[in-house]
C-alpha cells in the first residue's frame, strides 16, 4: 500500500508555515520521496504524482509558505505536510523543543534503568567477546544492595519507573539470581504502583521452554539471543567452552518457544556479520522465518561484528562504513520478505537512537557491586562510575558520571544544528566520545538516504516502522 500525504485539516489561509530543520526529503529509486521528521518519528511515501509539489515545499528550509498564497494544485499536499509535522508555523521554536526533549530525558528522577549482571561467568567463548569472565556469582551484598536501592529511589524520588535488563557473561548460569531478585521487583513494584519492565540478553543455549516459562512468570518478557548465521558460521564464532557447537539446541530452544502460542515475550534475535559470514546469514533468516514468521513475538536486527576490545580484535575481520550499513539494510529487507519483525525501525522516533549509557538513572551493575555505564568497556577507567553499598547508597564519581550523562548535543553545536537532533541528542554513543573524543554519528544518521528508502519500503510493506516519542 502506498502512503500518500492527504491533509487532515486545511491549514488556516494566512498562516505562515517553513519545512521543520528537523525534516528529510530524500529521492527514492522509482522517482517518488521519502520525508522523515525526527521530532516526530514520522515517515511517508510521496508517490512520483505528486514528489514535484513536496520538493517545492521542502525543498528551501528557509522558505515561508501561505497556504492563500499557494496555488491550488500544492494546497492540499501543504496540508498534508503541516498535519503530520514535516512543515511547521514560522513562530515554532523548534531548537527549543529539541533541547527540552534532551533535558526531559536527563532529568527524570521518577525512573530507574538497572542493567544486573548476576555473573560475569559464560558458558561460551565467542571470538569477538571482549569480557574476560573475571567475576563470578552477585555477591550476597551486592543483591541485598540492589532491593534497597530500588526502595530508596521510591521513598526519596517517587519511583515511579523500574526496568531491569539482565545481562551478562550469562545471565542464566546464575538463574537463581535472576529468580531472586524478579521475584522482590514484582512484588515491591506491584505493592507501590511502579511500572515495572524486565529483559535479558542471553546466548539462547539455556533458554528452553521451561526456563522461559518461569522467568515470564516473573515478568521477563524481553530477550535478545544472537545466531550468527547458520550452524557452520554460528559454530565457528559462539561455541562452548570446551569448543563443541550451539547451534543446534539455540534452534531447539527456539523451535519450542515458537510452538507456545501461550509464552508471553518479545525475542529479537541479532546475527552479527562479517565479511566471510554475510552471504549465508539470507539462509538463516529463511530457516528463522520457517520457524516464527509473521509471529509478532519474534523481530530481528543485524549488526556488523566490531573490534570491541577483546583479545582477538586483530584476528577481527569487520565490516565498517557504508559497506557495513548497506549489507544491513539488504539483510532487513531478506527478513521482511521471509516475513519476520524488523527491530532497527525504532531508532527513527524521537531518542531512537541514544545510548542507555546517556542516561543518568541508568546503571550497570556488576557482581561485585561496581557501577558502570557501559557494558563493552568493563574495565575503562572512567567506566568505573562508583559502587553500591549494601544499605541501597550510591558512591557516584560524579565527575565520571557527567562523562557519559553531559556529554551530548549541549556541548557539541554540530549536534545542536543537526536535523537528526532529536533521535541521537547527541548521546547515540559516549563510549565514543570518552574514548576517542569524536562526535558518535549513528549510523542511520551517517547514511540516511538508503536508511529512509529500505524504511519506507518496509512500512509499505506492512511493517511497523516508528512509534513516536520514546
Amino acid at each position: 500500500m502506498v502512503t500518500q500525504i492527504l491533509p487532515e485539516a486545511p491549514a488556516a489561509a494566512a498562516q505562515e508555515v517553513r519545512p521543520s530543520r528537523f525534516t528529510y526529503a530524500v529521492p527514492h529509486d522509482d522517482g517518488g520521496l521519502v520525508v522523515y521528521n525526527s521530532m516526530r518519528g514520522a515517515i511517508t511515501y510521496v508517490p512520483e504524482s505528486h514528489a514535484e509539489a513536496a520538493r517545492e515545499l521542502l525543498g528551501n528550509r528557509t522558505a515561508v509558505h501561505r497556504r492563500l498564497d499557494l496555488p491550488d494544485e500544492l494546497r492540499p499536499m501543504l496540508d498534508g505536510l503541516l498535519a503530520r509535522g514535516f512543515v511547521v508555523p514560522d513562530s515554532d521554536d523548534e531548537l527549543q523543543d529539541a533541547a527540552d526533549l534532551r533535558d526531559q530525558r536527563v532529568a527524570r528522577t521518577d525512573r530507574l534503568e538497572l542493567i544486573l549482571m548476576p555473573t560475569e561467568s559464560c558458558n561460551f567463548r565467542c571470538t569477538y567477546c571482549y569480557e574476560d569472565f573475571g567475576l563470578d556469582r552477585m555477591l550476597t551484598g551486592v543483591q541485598r544492595g540492589v532491593t534497597e536501592l530500588v526502595r530508596r529511589r521510591h521513598e526519596e524520588s517517587g519511583l515511579t519507573s523500574l526496568s531491569v535488563s539482565w545481562f551478562g557473561g550469562e545471565p542464566l548460569v546464575a538463574l537463581d539470581v535472576v529468580e531472586n531478585l524478579s521475584e522482590f521487583f514484582l512484588d515491591y513494584c506491584a505493592a507501590n504502583d511502579i511500572t515495572y519492565a524486565a529483559g535479558m540478553t542471553t546466548n539462547g543455549y539455556l533458554l528452553t521452554p521451561e526456563t522461559a516459562r518461569r522467568v515470564t512468570d516473573l515478568e521477563v518478557r524481553s530477550f535478545q539471543v544472537t545466531l550468527d548465521g547458520p550452524r557452520h558460521t554460528h559454530d565457528d564464532t559462539r561455541s562452548l567452552m570446551g569448543g563443541q557447537g550451539s547451534f543446534d539446541t539455540i534452534m531447539t530452544n527456539l523451535r519450542g518457544l515458537a510452538a507456545d502460542p501461550d509464552l508471553d515475550l518479545d525475542l529479537m534475535l541479532r546475527t552479527n556479520f562479517t565479511p566471510e559470514n554475510v552471504g549465508s546469514v539470507p539462509s538463516l533468516v529463511e530457516e528463522i522465518g520457517e520457524i516464527a514468521a509473521r509471529d509478532d513475538r519474534f523481530t530481528v536486527i543485524f549488526r556488523p561484528v566490531g573490534r570491541w576490545g577483546g583479545p582477538d580484535d586483530d584476528a577481527i575481520s569487520a565490516c565498517t562504513g557504508k559497506d557495513a550499513e548497506l549489507l544491513k539494510l539488504d539483510l532487513n529487507r531478506h527478513a521482511s520478505d521471509a516475513g519476520m519483525g524488523v527491530g532497527d525501525t525504532k531508532m527513527l522516533r524521537p531518542g531512537g537512537t541514544v545510548c542507555y549509557a546517556a542516561n543518568p538513572w541508568s546503571l550497570v551493575v556488576r557482581p561485585n557491586g561496581l557501577l558502570n555505564k557501559c557494558t563493552v568497556a568493563l574495565r575503562m577507567v572512567e567506566n568505573m562510575v562508583g559502587r553500591l553499598a549494601p544499605d541501597g547508597t550510591l558512591h557516584l564519581d560524579d565527575d565520571r558520571m557527567a562523562l557519559w550523562t553531559a556529554n551530548d548535543e549541549t556541548q557539541d553545536s554540530g549536534c545542536r544544528s543537526c536535523a537528526f537532533r532529536p533521535s541521537c541528542q547527541g548521546a547515540h554513543c559516549p563510549l565514543i566520545r570518552v574514548q576517542d573524543g569524536v562526535r558518535p554519528c549513528p549510523s542511520v544518521k551517517t547514511w540516511i538516504g538508503a536508511n529512509l528508502q529500505t524504511f519506507a519500503d518496509l512500512q509499505r510493506q506492512g511493517v511497523a516502522v516508528v512509534g513516536g516519542a520514546a
